[in-house]
């Protein structure tokens, strides 16, 4: 008798190559003006399986699928079974302020994850995603009052950033008592930004004016999880989950360099750094799922992100003179409520059709970031999507997965930019059976 070990080495590999796209291709995610406000905009922790209900996935728990946002559902992990699940997004923005409309297109590779069972009730995750996307370029031109007698002058002020931050977790998650699991994640996250600021004039003897702000981070965090399950009768089973994110301080600096030049004086520069300039925040989340014949899954979460008491850096006026410190005031608690439902025709049935997945999912989530000292935009999302099972002669679990998302973001000022967004997400998730035994006559 002769075991066959093959997803380790693989795991590894899928790693390595992923780490190193994402690190050479930044943040193509987003093109939204509200992402110049703290690490930008938050990225989507969903995966293929639940796209399509919103994010629900705190108390979902099940053997064919990879679901890192707990950690204690990777004990469910099939025995035979070796999993590989990557997504992506096509996005299209649409925005509207005062008149002006622009529309924008984006791709992200949204996740790269696998996971395996080690042995009855203990099964590890491996993977990569982003976790804050930058990207932003306009401008606005204003007419000056002619005060010199000399005509007519118009200044110009152009915005752009780019970065993020990106995530690279391995977890484990083991079943010590019958329906009761508990898991933890480790993870690396870092990243850095660049938000540059510039003032322009059409009249070259008055001097042009340009900040620039730049951050660097790398950290090291975790996430715990506990799953209960109780079934109810022979059909119906519940599942109670629970996370819990420590906040993590940094060590990394941050420097703000302000820069004022002329053709005819040359420029001068000064620059200001400040060392322990973030925090990232706590985080806990509740969820609930039930499900009944294997037939219809309804899931219901709600997360909290302590923001309130994350420093990030901003100028601040102390005494007459302006300084760059880290404070506490760029940023408030977010909150996210997200319910989600799946629908399989016939669990038993003997064609593909029958075992086709069918999902809907709402959410709501409040701002994290301020905007130039107010509430950022608010978001709600409304979801749908589909499952198709991969069946061939090497698989009959891979899957398919195919969503479609309409995000509203808007802050609560009068006037305030409105965004939406219409995003198709395309998951697969691979099953091999890479852990079997042969007998060898």
């Amino acid at each position: 008798m002769k075991t066959r070990f093959r997803g380790a080495r693989l795991l590894l590999a899928i790693a390595a190559t992923a780490l190193a796209l994402q690190v050479s291709a930044q943040s193509s995610g987003t093109n939204s003006p509200y992402s110049r406000y703290g690490w930008g905009i938050l990225a989507d922790e969903a995966m293929g399986f639940n796209k399509g209900m919103a994010g629900v996935a705190i108390g979902m728990r099940d053997p064919n699928i990879i679901n890192r946002q707990n950690p204690a559902s990777y004990s469910e992990m099939d025995s035979l079974r070796f999993l590989f699940d990557i997504g992506l997004s096509l996005q299209n923005s649409y925005m509207r302020e005062s008149g002006t409309k622009v529309n924008a297109h984006n791709s992200t590779l949204d996740y790269l994850t696998a996971a395996f069972r080690l042995k009855k009730g203990l099964g590890v995750s491996l993977g990569l995603r982003p976790f804050t996307t930058i990207g932003y370029d306009f401008k606005s031109t204003t007419e000056m009052d002619d005060i010199d007698g000399l005509g007519s002058k118009t200044s110009t002020s152009t915005y752009s950033g780019d970065g993020g931050l990106h995530e690279l977790y391995g977890g484990i998650g083991w079943q010590p008592l019958k329906g009761l699991s508990a898991g933890a994640n480790v993870k690396y996250i870092w990243g850095d930004y660049s938000h540059k600021s510039a003032v322009t004039y059409s009249e070259t003897s008055i001097n042009t004016h340009t900040r620039t702000y730049e951050g660097r981070l790398n950290t090291i965090g975790f996430d715990f999880g506990l799953q209960g399950e109780k079934k109810l009768g022979k059909k119906d089973r519940v599942v109670a989950g629970v996370t819990y994110t420590p906040g993590r301080l940094t060590g990394q600096k941050s420097t703000f360099i302000n820069t004022q030049s002329n053709t005819a004086t040359g420029s001068n520069a000064d620059t200001m750094t400040i060392a322990h300039a973030y925090r990232l925040p706590t985080c806990v989340g509740l969820g609930l799922s039930w499900n009944h014949d294997y037939q219809w899954t309804v899931g219901l979460d709600y997360t909290l992100q302590r923001w309130s008491r994350c420093r990030f850096p901003e100028l601040r006026e102390q005494g007459g003179t302006t300084r760059y410190v880290a404070t506490k005031n760029s940023f408030q608690d977010r909150h996210r409520i997200a319910a989600g439902v799946e629908f399989v025709p016939n669990p038993r049935g003997m064609k593909v059709r029958d075992h086709i997945c069918y999902r809907a999912g709402v959410a709501y989530s409040t701002p994290y970031a301020k905007v130039n000292g107010e509430k950022g935009p608010k978001s709600f999302l409304v979801s749908a999507g589909a499952a198709f099972p991969i069946v061939n002669k090497y698989t009959s679990h891979s899957v398919l997965n195919v969503s479609a998302q309409w995000e509203h973001m808007q802050a609560s000022t009068t006037g305030a930019l409105k965004e939406d967004y219409l995003r198709l997400c395309v998951g697969i998730t691979f099953s091999a059976r890479w852990f079997e035994k042969w007998k060898v006559r």
